[in-house]
Formats: structure tokens, sequence, C-alpha cells
């Protein structure tokens, strides 16, 4: 239950403060153009107790391509979940990998049904075996017919700045995946609204590891104040993948989850 009620508080807009610089180096690649190698990596998923998630897969390419789409649970391994060809509404049963071809101009839309009472969180990867030019976006939908939108995140960064807003009853959250195959050291300062320190922390993710949580809740001195956290690792080769959340109102029960809008990835350096 606690959980479900963690996920449903963290139902949607990402603050993102992102100078021109950072705007050129955010740019996903695959909406503009060929990416075949590296992984895209959607930082959150969830499918169950109300919510379900849409990946739909878009060939912006001048031929066919083919794509391997892998979903992992918290722990990092894989997680088969309930998905249906939302195109055809035909059923595929429980699948933790998913692959095909998309023909030039084509899209395929796979939906992972709300069919469990409880939620099941995670996150998914394109797989680099993945051919071409392949857009990709990810739509989150709660039963009450709230929606949210983003895309696979293109880029893994040692440095991740997110504004935080506890006030007025809203709450902010942070879902991080580690998508190395070795463990990775994550360190966070955080600051409030005239950069002035608050506290640090630090925590370990195993490999592919997934986690999610209000930031209040981890860190209770955030309570009620807005500001910046900064994640970092200690190298490139240990960089993680990440998004800010942000529900308003802030959410304690399972009916009653807040508006939500287009998710951002966090504001990478």
């Amino acid at each position: 239950m606690k959980k479900l009620m963690l996920f449903i508080a963290l139902a949607v807009l990402a603050l993102v403060v992102m100078p021109a610089n950072i705007q050129a180096q955010r740019v996903h690649p695959e909406v503009n153009s060929g990416t075949s190698s590296g992984n895209r990596v959607a930082p959150h998923v969830a499918v169950g107790g109300g919510w379900t998630t849409t990946i739909l897969l878009i060939n912006l390419g001048i031929s066919p391509e083919t794509y391997t789409l892998r979903i992992y649970g918290d722990s990092g391994s894989p997680q088969a979940v309930p998905f249906q060809n939302a195109a055809t509404q035909t059923d595929l049963g429980m699948q933790s990998v998913l692959t095909g071809t998309i023909p030039v101009g084509g899209v395929v839309s796979y939906k992972a049904q709300d069919i469990a009472s409880s939620t099941t969180t995670g996150w998914a990867s394109l797989d680099p075996s993945s051919t071409g030019s392949i857009g990709a976006q990810v739509v989150f939908r709660y039963l009450t017919g709230q929606e949210a939108t983003a895309l696979l995140e293109t880029l893994s960064s040692q440095r991740f700045y997110l504004a935080f807003d506890n006030t007025n009853g809203s709450a902010t959250g942070v879902a991080l995946v580690n998508p190395q195959e070795h463990a990775v050291t994550v360190h966070v300062q955080f600051r409030d609204l005239n950069g002035l320190p608050l506290s640090n922390g630090t925590f370990t993710m195993a490999p592919m590891e997934h986690t999610s949580f209000m930031l209040a809740d981890k860190y209770p001195t955030l309570a009620n104040l807005l500001g910046t956290a900064l994640f970092t690792t200690d190298s490139a080769a240990n960089a993680i993948a990440a998004l800010g959340i942000l529900s308003t109102p802030a959410i304690g029960t399972i009916g009653a989850a807040g508006a939500m809008t287009t998710l951002f990835p966090m504001d990478a350096q």
C-alpha cells in the first residue's frame, strides 16, 4: 500500500530550469536523426493499482527498423507485465521483452494493462540492438483520467539538477535508474531558493536498479520548502538516468490523484 500511495504521489510535472547551452545537450537524438548505439531509457514505468503505461515506438527513418524493448523491475531483473497491442486490442500476455519491425512512418503501441490490484514499478530500455531512427514516447495514465507523457531518455549523466516545490500542498518526487552493470554511488545536495545549503545525502544504487521516492519522505528537512536538488555520481562511467516529478496537490489516498500534465527529464549538466 505504501508503495502504491508513493507512486500516486509521484503524479507528474517535472520542474526544469534549462539554460540554452543545456537545452542543446538535451535534444533527444532519436527524434531528430538516426540513433543506433546506446540505451534509450524510460526512468519510470508503472502498471496496476489504477495505473497503465503505454509505450509508443515510431519509425522516423527511411527504411523498416527493428526494435527490442526490455522491461525491468525495481531490482533490475526482467519484469514481466500484462501487455496489450494497443492498436489491435490483442492481449500479449505477461512479457518482459517485446520485439518487432516498424515500417517506414509506422508506429507500434504497447499498453501495460491495469489488471493487478497493486502497482508494479520499474523502468524500460530500448535495446542498443534496435536499429535506425526510432522515436519513443511513454504515456502514464491513471484510472480517473489523468495522463502524462515523457520521451525516452537518451542522455545519462553524472549530474542532474531538479527544482523542487514542497510548498502549499505540493510534493516533489524523483525516479532514478542505474542502467550500468555495476553499483553506483549517488550524492545529493539540497539548497533553498536562495542557493543556501540545506542538507546532503549519499546512497548506493545496485546494478540496473530503479528507485522512486518523494523528496520530503526520504529527506524530511525538505518539507514545506522550495529549492534545488543536485544529484551527482563520481564519473561518466557511473552515469544515471533521472526524472523529476511534481504532484499538486500532494496525494495521500488512492482515489485522489492530482491533475497530470507533461513529464520532463531533469536538467543534466
